[in-house]
Order: structure tokens, then C-alpha cells, then sequence
């Protein structure tokens, strides 16, 4: 299917061009797809994040199984390693005797202590939250790595309290950025939470439907030869009642269609080379082309089968990034607006004010329209 606001397609062999990406009302430039992390780099990255934050110099790396050192998309097999230590957190196997149904995790649930003190699962969980999406998306298959993680940052933290650590210095100012911001943060999210509502969003999605109609689609078949003689033949010859579809198994020189009887399927006019383009939509149903059309790639037979406009993405497949979208404008709209209530000062190398014309940031591209 189609995108309705795809962007300007690419060439492609027999007629064709390069179908846009689906992912309609997509800034492509802005958002890029999540590359995929191995657990082992993942939790490493994500241990010394939190020695940071501990205030730790280094950090004892985490043991991470064999079997959980692939790539975060392949699950572990819990019978490669029987050494392994089992999750506290995980449900029983339903298959196994006298299994009960499975329950979701209690966050209260108290999965270790550390001289006496307390370690809840969400505590655990709370110090994964640096990590990529996919492991935060399967803790329980990590969660005994991430427990012993935290134990060790845990140990590391308390040790350096009891060296009196807290009142020193460095420390002071890094928990001065800290609090800056985790308020930034928590304003932030607040303030996109009451302007990025599902009122807007719909209103948004809306308007790019309105400026986007989704387009006229036709679904045709073709026969392509070499020659227009051997065009103007197999007109003839359909015109005598030859069954379309075998004459382009037969003789078809694009083999990827012709094994299919000739069939393109649905397709909209800007991905198809102009000449097949256009001779396609001025045609009515079930007609066939009464005369050769001419392209790059030969002498083309069409053969109309249906026409449609082409469905409009639902609100659902849009939401998330409409969501984004909306997010990233309205933080843009806010920092504009309280630098111009703010008295700012940028400063050359030199300790002197920059030019009038370089005190301004520069603005963001925005996307051209699709």
C-alpha cells in the first residue's frame, strides 16, 4: 500500500520507480531508526552511566551469560547455562507441574538487602532507566544482571559516604547539575504534557490529511516487448480474444510481472515513469491499451483492472509521532519565547559580546512540506 504523503520517488527498471518509505507524516531527517545494541555492550554502557552518578571512578562490569551476549533481539535459552541464577522476579513456567497462572511482578517486592537495608525490584528497575529501549523492554530476561549491577553501585555509593564524601566539593556540584536537571525534566514533561494533548494531535493529523489528500491509485497489468511491431502484434492478438495474462507469461520481457500474467498491483501515478503514468490513468476499467506506449524500457501493453483512492492512514499508525512532532515544536515555540524575556549574552574567545547577528540562535529547518 501506498503512503499518501510520500515524498518524490527514485527510479526503478520496467516502468517502475522506488516506492517512498510507508512511514508517512515522518520528518525522515529527524527520526532514525534504533540501532541494534548487543546486551553486553548495552549493560556495560549502562553501568558506567550509573558510576557516574554513584561518583565512582570505575565500576566492576557486570557478568553477563554467554547466551545473553547476542544481539538484544534474540532471546536467551535459559537451559544454555544451569550455573545461571535465577530471576526472582520472573513468573513460573505455566507448562510446568504445578505451575500457578502467572502474576505481574510486585515493584514493592524485595529482591535483595545490603547489610541489613532493603533493595525493591523497582529500584532495580529504576537504575536501568539510561539503558536502550530494547533491553528496558525485556528486564526480566536481564534482571539478575541488573540486580548484581546495582548491588555493586549500591556498595560503591555507601562506601563513599562513609568516607564522608557527601559535603565534599565535587560532589556538591555534581549533585547542583543533577537537580538542574531532573527540574528541567520534570518541567519539561509536565509542560508537554498539558500542550501535546490528543485534542491537538488529532487537529494536527487532520490538517495533513487536508493538505495531503491521499491520491487516485490504479491497479493494471502490463506486457513489455522490445519492438513496436511486436507491440502492434500482440494488440492484435488479445483483439482476437488471447487471454492477457498467458500472453504475458509467454512473451513479456519483464519477467518479474510476466510470471504473474502481467500484474503490477496498486500503485499511484508518481511511481511509475511518466509515459506508463500516463497512459495508465486515462484509461478505464478492464480496457487495454489500443495502441503501443512507449518508455525507456520498451513498448508496453497495459492493461487497466481497477482504480481507487488510495486509503488515508489511520490516526492510531500516526500518533506517536505526531506526537513527537508536536513535542519537539512546542519545546522549540517555549525556549524562543523565554529567551526573549531573558537578558542573554553570548561572548566571544576574546571575553567581548558577539555581533548583533550572531546573539541569535539559528532557527531550525523545518521539513519541506510532502
Amino acid at each position: 500500500m501506498m503512503p499518501a504523503f510520500a515524498g518524490p520517488p527514485e527510479a526503478l527498471g520496467h516502468g517502475r520507480k522506488r516506492r517512498p518509505d510507508p512511514s508517512i507524516l515522518v520528518d525522515q531527517e529527524r527520526i532514525k531508526p534504533m540501532p541494534k545494541v548487543s546486551l553486553r555492550a548495552a549493560l556495560i554502557a549502562g553501568a558506567a552511566i550509573a558510576a557516574i552518578l554513584a561518583g565512582s571512578i570505575a565500576l566492576i562490569a557486570p557478568r553477563i551469560d554467554p547466551a545473553l551476549a547476542q544481539d538484544s533481539q534474540a532471546p536467551a535459552d535459559p537451559a544454555a547455562d544451569p550455573a545461571a541464577p535465577a530471576d526472582p522476579a520472573a513468573p513460573a513456567d505455566p507448562a510446568a507441574p504445578g505451575a500457578v497462572t502467572e502474576t505481574k511482578p510486585d515493584p514493592n517486592q524485595v529482591v535483595a538487602r545490603i547489610n541489613g537495608a532493603d533493595i525493591t525490584r523497582q529500584e532495580v528497575i529504576d537504575s536501568a532507566s539510561d539503558l536502550p529501549e530494547q533491553i528496558r523492554q525485556q528486564i526480566d530476561m536481564v534482571f539478575p544482571q541488573l540486580l548484581n549491577r546495582y548491588i555493586g553501585l549500591k556498595l560503591l555509593g555507601d562506601k563513599g559516604k562513609a568516607d564522608n564524601l557527601a559535603q565534599d566539593p565535587e560532589v556538591q556540584k555534581l549533585m547542583s547539575d543533577y537537580e538542574t536537571e531532573a527540574v528541567r525534566r520534570v518541567f519539561v514533561t509536565r509542560y508537554l504534557n498539558e500542550h501535546v494533548t490528543d485534542d491537538a494531535i488529532k487537529a494536527r493529523y487532520e490538517q495533513k490529511l487536508k493538505d495531503n489528500p491521499p491520491p487516485e491509485e490504479v491497479r493494471a497489468a502490463h506486457i513489455l516487448v522490445k519492438t513496436e511491431d511486436e507491440a502492434k502484434a500482440i494488440i492484435e492478438q488479445l483483439k482476437g480474444g488471447a487471454d492477457f495474462a498467458a500472453v504475458a507469461k509467454e512473451k513479456s520481457t519483464d519477467k518479474g510481472s510476466g510470471a504473474n500474467g502481467g500484474e503490477l498491483g496498486w500503485f499511484s501515478k508518481e511511481v511509475m515513469v511518466k509515459e506508463f503514468a500516463d497512459a495508465a490513468f486515462a484509461m478505464k476499467v478492464d480496457e487495454i491499451s489500443q495502441a503501443p506506449v512507449k518508455s525507456q524500457f520498451g513498448f508496453h501493453i497495459i492493461k487497466l483492472e481497477e482504480r481507487r483512492t488510495q486509503p488515508a492512514p489511520t490516526l492510531d499508525s500516526q500518533k506517536e509521532q505526531i506526537r513527537a512532532e508536536l513535542s519537539e515544536e512546542t519545546v522549540q515555540a517555549l525556549v524562543q519565547t523565554l529567551r526573549k524575556e531573558a537578558k542573554v549574552e553570548m561572548l566571544g574567545p576574546d571575553g567581548k559580546p558577539l555581533p548583533e547577528e550572531q546573539q541569535q540562535p539559528e532557527q531550525p529547518q523545518q521539513p519541506a512540506p510532502q
